[in-house]
């Protein structure tokens, strides 16, 4: 233990000596903040409620007149603003979000379906119309033919939301998206700590030097185990806090990630056991990924090799979970969870979803935990090879 503690002193040090990898640590504590404020204001579905910017044409005096000021003005849905260059230019360049034309009671919306806003604004309005048009109809039908619509409709429609229905939180959107999240953030946090600590130092020739010490060689690679291992959990912590700072400073963006207005505002909650669950199958994925991490380091002959090799480690996981976010979970069988990786991107979703066994949460940390032993075994054989640590 005493050489584990003097080695894991010195790993840290050069790790915290190097300003610019401290640094990039905090990196996304900065960056996350600002994106979010900047998507919260692009996403901002408030302003496209009313006082929408349109370009409006119509024939003056004519029956059109009188419908607009119905349909729109009345009730401030529509800002009516002046052409610039000409209608379509207008609505190409952003400088309104419709343009609405008035024909002899026929009402044509156009909007652009390469912006956000637009569609957004357009689909308000064309749902604002389709709602006049019914009451119009239905109070035209009672008023001229004196019937009482309630009497002819032969069904009502009610729509109710399971989680408007039981009380729970609405945590479907960030199950599609946390596992990607953490995922990455695990297997990318320790990846140059790694690199430095086990090729960087054979690339160098230290790696050498410090095999020749008194301290035996389980201390040196736990140490060095210990010290990525501490670095990626350090920087999956950090990234969190960025995302929660991020959604504590923008209410439009966490309302999009807890499932938008729609469903009464931020409803994303875990109880303390899911969190205990999230905690565990993190913990053990970054054990995981650290145990693949030397493995790879101490194989590769330089720094080149080694970051190339690494890379596929941040790039498989990824696109993994991506291809899973719109994946159903609630039906995974159990075998399923001894699956590397895998294991642990459903077992997040599920988590969330509020769908995970014990069993899969068992099965998960069980098998990575197994995984990590297997790698870490032969990390200790290569080790011992001096022909692998001379490259």
């Amino acid at each position: 233990m005493r050489d584990f503690k003097l080695i894991l002193k010195k790993e840290m040090l050069d790790i915290f000596r190097d300003k610019r990898s401290f640094v990039m640590l905090f990196v996304p504590v900065l960056v996350f903040p600002l994106m979010y404020m900047l998507m919260g204001t692009q996403l901002d579905k408030e302003e496209l409620k009313k006082n929408i910017p349109c370009i409006v044409e119509y024939a003056p005096g004519s029956i059109d007149e009188e419908l607009y000021e119905t349909l729109f003005e009345s009730t401030q849905l529509v800002r009516r603003t002046a052409i610039e260059k000409n209608a379509t230019e207008d609505l190409k360049n952003g400088n309104v979000y419709a343009v609405i034309r008035l024909n002899n009671g026929q009402i044509t919306i156009t909007y652009n379906d390469a912006s956000t806003k637009s569609a957004t604004a357009g689909q308000t309005l064309i749902t604002a119309v389709e709602t006049a048009r019914q009451l119009s109809l239905y109070e035209t039908i009672q008023t001229e033919y004196h019937v009482d619509m309630a009497s002819v409709q032969p069904f009502q429609l009610k729509a109710v939301k399971l989680s408007d229905e039981t009380g729970e939180a609405n945590n479907s959107i960030m199950a599609s998206i946390a596992p990607m999240m953490l995922v990455m953030m695990i297997m990318s946090g320790g990846v140059s700590v790694a690199v430095d600590l086990f090729t960087g130092e054979k690339e160098r020739g230290t790696f050498e030097s410090l095999m020749t010490t008194q301290a035996s060689r389980m201390s040196i690679l736990m140490a060095k185990f210990t010290a990525t291992l501490f670095i990626s959990l350090l920087g999956m912590l950090l990234s969190i806090l960025a995302y929660v700072i991020s959604f504590l400073c923008s209410d439009s963006a966490w309302t999009m990630l807890s499932g938008g207005a729609e469903t009464g505002g931020a409803k994303v909650s875990l109880s303390f056991a899911q969190i205990l669950h999230l905690v565990a199958v993190c913990l053990v994925l970054s054990v995981f990924a650290v145990s693949l991490m030397t493995m790879i380091g101490l194989h590769a002959k330089t720094v080149k090799e080694a970051q190339s090799q690494m890379s596929l480690i941040t790039i498989f996981p990824t696109l993994l979970s991506g291809l899973t976010m719109f994946m159903e979970s609630a039906n995974i069988h159990a075998a399923a969870m001894w699956i590397p990786v895998f294991n642990v991107i459903v077992s997040i979703k599920m988590i969330f979803l509020g769908t995970a066994e014990p069993i899969h949460i068992l099965f998960t940390v069980l098998s990575s935990l197994l995984y990590s032993v297997l790698m870490w075994m032969v990390s200790v054989r290569m080790l011992h090879s001096e022909k692998l640590l001379q490259g």
